[in-house]
Order: C-alpha cells, then sequence, then structure tokens
C-alpha cells in the first residue's frame, strides 16, 4: 500500500505517539525520504531496560498491525539490547541507553550540513574565473644533496683569507 507524504507523516508521528504513552525516552524521527531508498523514516527511542525496549517493540508490532501495515522483521529479540522493527516505510530502532550512545544512528544519518556559501558560489562561477583566483604552484625546492654541492661550489669559488698574524709560521 503506497501513501503519500503526508500520511507517511501521520502514521510516524502517530507511532511516536504511542510509544510515549508506554514511556519510550528520547525519541527522535529521522526523514530519509531524499537519503535512503529502503525506507522513509525512522523512528529512534530508548527505553531503560531489556524488558521496557521489548515491550517497545511489541508496541510498535501492534501498532503497525492495527494499521493494517505489514511488518517486514523485528529483529533483536530475545536480547532486548537493539530491537529494530521494519514496518517497511518506517523502521523502528529501540535501545537500551549504553547501546544508544554506542551505535549513534542521529549522528550516524543527521543530514549533511549545509554547503558554505563562498564554496557554493565559486562552484557556480565560469571556469575562467575560477583558474584565475587559482595560484601556480611555487617551484620545487632543490633536494638536500644538491644544496650541499651548491655550498661547496660557493666555497671553492672564493678566495681564501690570508692567515692570522696572531698565527706563528712553521719552520721546516
Amino acid at each position: 500500500m503506497s501513501m503519500s507524504k503526508s500520511e507517511q507523516e501521520l502514521l510516524v508521528r502517530r507511532l511516536k505517539g504511542r510509544l510515549e504513552e508506554k514511556k519510550a525516552l528520547d525519541m527522535v524521527i529521522i526523514d530519509l525520504r531524499e537519503r535512503a531508498s529502503f525506507t522513509d523514516f525512522f523512528l529512534v527511542a530508548t527505553g531503560t531496560s531489556q524488558t521496557h525496549v521489548a515491550a517497545l517493540a511489541e508496541e510498535a508490532d501492534r501498532f503497525f498491525h492495527e494499521q493494517k501495515l505489514r511488518v517486514l522483521s523485528i529483529a533483536g529479540l530475545p536480547e532486548a539490547t537493539w530491537v529494530l522493527v521494519d514496518g517497511g516505510d518506517v523502521v523502528v530502532h529501540l535501545f537500551q541507553q549504553e547501546a544508544r550512545g554506542f551505535y549513534d544512528l542521529e549522528r550516524l544519518w543527521a543530514p549533511p550540513p549545509p554547503v558554505n556559501r563562498r564554496i557554493e558560489e565559486e562552484l557556480t562561477e565560469k571556469p575562467e574565473k575560477v583558474k584565475k583566483k587559482i595560484k601556480p604552484p611555487k617551484p620545487p625546492k632543490p633536494a638536500q644533496s644538491e644544496r650541499r654541492g651548491k655550498v661547496k661550489e660557493e666555497k671553492a669559488a672564493k678566495p681564501k683569507r690570508a692567515q692570522s698574524k696572531s698565527v706563528k709560521s712553521k719552520k721546516l
């Protein structure tokens, strides 16, 4: 069954409300419609214990069935550290606190930061203007051995200084 965008949004908000009634914590809805082909929304929530997470998963399953939506799979039971309820358009991730911090799905699936306006403007400029802004690279410095050879040549070209008067000449 295909749903409109507004129907999908209503569905995920109603599911969130249902899990709030069961005392789910820190719920976040992540809209993936523009970034993923396998689902439209993640609903991420935290339970206080193994039993609580399992009860939240059962409630999500019940909700989908009441909406006449098929649950594709439920994974993570009976351990209930991280339980995934795949409702197709909405995937519910239920975590115990430590696992949620470890997997950090919100950060992983967060929308990318906006492009810096200056960079965006440069990307839209004509190539000729961009080429003018790019400075040619500096010539590479000579290798260490080349520099030593140059110093020896300079020393050889300079005349030697006269010996100091304070130094006595050796007699043979």
